[in-house]
């Protein structure tokens, strides 16, 4: 009895197994409850992979130039944002299921996020972000990058628990199969995110030791995941569809790859230097130059430099009115000796007149 015969005839045990492997989880259920409420497995694991990953953007964030002030305002507005995108593109490309089926258009916790709706989410928020802040775009993304990856590598194991997003019929090593899969297939979920670990760590060692220039890891990125995707895509039975042969997320890769390619090139020709981008930032925070969008103020004199400078002006005054007061003096001074002179010589001329009046007597 096969997986589907065996869930019509009444047995819904849950199970995940790797046959080949010799692995086997029995009674697994995809939520647990609080009192009533449900906690999906789903939710938790993408909760944790944000958690996780924002934890360490905070650590690093300063050594890369990114203040944590405008690190956190960007992830305040990315996670919904971007969750929200993510329920958008696989609701626009399912819209043959979700147009007869509108009421579970907002059951997100039955799955249903497409990872390139929410990167596409974090992108314009960093877009829209830097712009206010006046930062640099693409030297946010590159900071970005790796812990967008990793929470794709672990947000990928949702899948797992949901028992989705697997790939066609396959008996080699890995295949899986659970109590909601008919047959053992290509376990995709695994493929993608062994692969996002290893570019998680690939592009933080880069980062560190061999980044010159601004664009280099958000090239990385997109070459990195968008090769992968490419592959393990056309594995998978549940891809978004244009038509029946066109797989949206595996062209869509394509396209990000080669776009990857050129973004490096560019960076490279450009040589926008990382090295100066965070030297300007450390001076900022050393208030050596001011935040950019902000103008430089002329710095405000102590209160103590203008009472020096009222009280210098009085004294000046004070100096003024003593001059004028000593000109006064000196005026009054003179005119009183040119009087007493002018009596002098009046009183020679009259003893001069009576002495030659004394003459012509004599």
């Amino acid at each position: 009895m096969d997986n589907a015969a065996a869930l019509l005839a009444g047995n819904t045990e849950q199970f995940i197994a790797f046959p080949n492997l010799g692995i086997r989880l029995n009674n697994l259920s995809k939520y647990f409850k609080i009192g009533n409420f449900e906690i999906h497995w789903y939710g938790v694991i993408i909760c944790t992979g944000l958690i996780l990953c924002m934890v360490l953007a905070m650590l690093r964030s300063k050594s890369y130039g990114i203040k944590r002030d405008d690190l956190l305002d960007y992830i305040l507005a990315g996670i919904p944002i971007s969750i929200v995108c993510a329920r958008i593109y696989y609701v626009i490309f399912s819209w043959g299921y979700y147009s007869k089926h509108p009421g579970d258009i907002f059951k997100i916790w039955n799955g249903g996020i497409a990872i390139y709706g929410s990167v596409i989410g974090m992108v314009l928020v960093a877009l829209i972000g830097t712009k206010i802040k006046k930062r640099s775009f693409l030297h946010l993304l590159d900071f970005a990058m790796p812990y967008i990856i990793l929470g794709q590598a672990i947000g990928r194991w949702g899948n797992f628990i949901n028992q989705e997003a697997y790939g066609s019929q396959t008996n080699w090593l890995f295949a899986m199969t659970g109590s909601e899969i008919e047959g053992s297939v290509h376990p995709t979920f695994l493929y993608e995110s062994v692969w996002c670990f290893i570019g998680f760590a690939f592009m933080v060692i880069y980062r560190k030791k061999l980044q010159k220039y601004i664009g280099e890891v958000t090239a990385l990125y997109m070459m990195i995941y968008g090769f992968e995707r490419a592959i393990v895509e056309g594995l998978r039975t549940d891809s978004l569809m244009i038509g029946s042969h066109f797989r949206v997320s595996q062209w869509l890769s394509v396209v990000i790859v080669g776009a990857g390619v050129a973004l490096f090139i560019v960076a490279k020709k450009r040589k926008k230097s990382l090295a100066e981008v965070i030297e300007l930032f450390e001076k900022e925070m050393r208030g050596e130059i001011p935040a950019p969008g902000k103008a430089e103020k002329a710095p405000k004199k102590p209160a103590k430099e203008k009472v020096r400078e009222r009280s210098s002006l009085s004294d000046v005054a004070d100096l003024l009115a003593e001059h004028e007061a000593e000109d006064s003096e000196e005026d009054e001074t003179g005119e009183e000796a040119s009087e007493e002179a002018d009596e002098d010589d009046s009183e020679e001329d009259v003893s001069g007149e009576e002495a030659s009046e004394k003459e012509i007597d004599g």
